[in-house]
C-alpha cells in the first residue's frame, strides 16, 4: 500500500462493484463513455512489469470476466481495454489499472476516435485526467450501488 496513491485509499472502495483476492472494478469517476471502468490490483504496483506472472493472468481473467458483465449490462457491441504506463504514455495515477469502456456503433465521431483522447490536448479530455469532468459523488454511488447489484447476480 502507497499511502499517497488514491488506488490504495478507502474512497476507492465507494466506486468498487466487483472483486476478487487480488483486484478490484471500480467505476470511473470521469467515465469517458458509459461503462467506463477499471480493474486495479489491491497491492499497489505502478507499472505492469512489477506484476508477479501468475498474478498477471489473474488480471486478463478478472479483466475478460468485467468485460462480459460491462458489454451485457451497457447493450455495447464492443469494448476497448487501455493501459497507460507512465507519465509520457497519459498515467495520471502511478498505480497499475487497466481500462474497460463499453462501446457502441457511433458513440463517438469514429470507432478509434477515443485514442484521440490519449493525446494531451484542452480540447479533448485524455483518458485519465484529472480535468475530464467528474460525477458527483452521489451519481458515481448510485452508478456502483446499480453495477454491485446486477453483478451479484451473475
Amino acid at each position: 500500500m502507497n499511502k499517497n496513491c488514491p488506488f490504495c485509499a478507502e474512497p476507492i472502495r465507494e466506486a468498487t462493484f466487483a472483486e476478487n483476492d487480488h483486484f478490484f472494478a471500480a467505476y470511473n469517476i470521469a467515465p469517458i463513455l458509459p461503462g467506463h471502468s477499471m480493474i486495479i490490483p489491491k497491492k499497489h504496483y505502478c507499472g505492469i512489469n512489477e506484476l508477479p506472472e501468475e498474478l498477471l493472468m489473474e488480471m486478463i481473467v478478472f479483466a475478460r470476466m468485467i468485460t462480459h458483465f460491462l458489454t451485457e449490462y451497457y447493450h455495447s457491441t464492443g469494448f476497448d481495454w487501455s493501459i497507460q504506463e507512465g507519465e509520457d504514455a497519459g498515467q495520471s495515477v502511478e498505480h497499475l489499472h487497466w481500462h474497460i469502456i463499453p462501446r457502441r456503433k457511433h458513440d463517438l465521431k469514429t470507432p478509434g476516435a477515443w485514442y484521440s483522447k490519449l493525446q494531451n490536448s484542452e480540447n479533448e479530455p485524455v483518458i485519465d485526467s484529472h480535468a475530464r469532468k467528474k460525477l458527483t459523488s452521489e451519481e458515481l454511488q448510485r452508478i456502483t450501488d446499480e453495477l454491485r447489484e446486477a453483478f451479484m447476480t451473475v
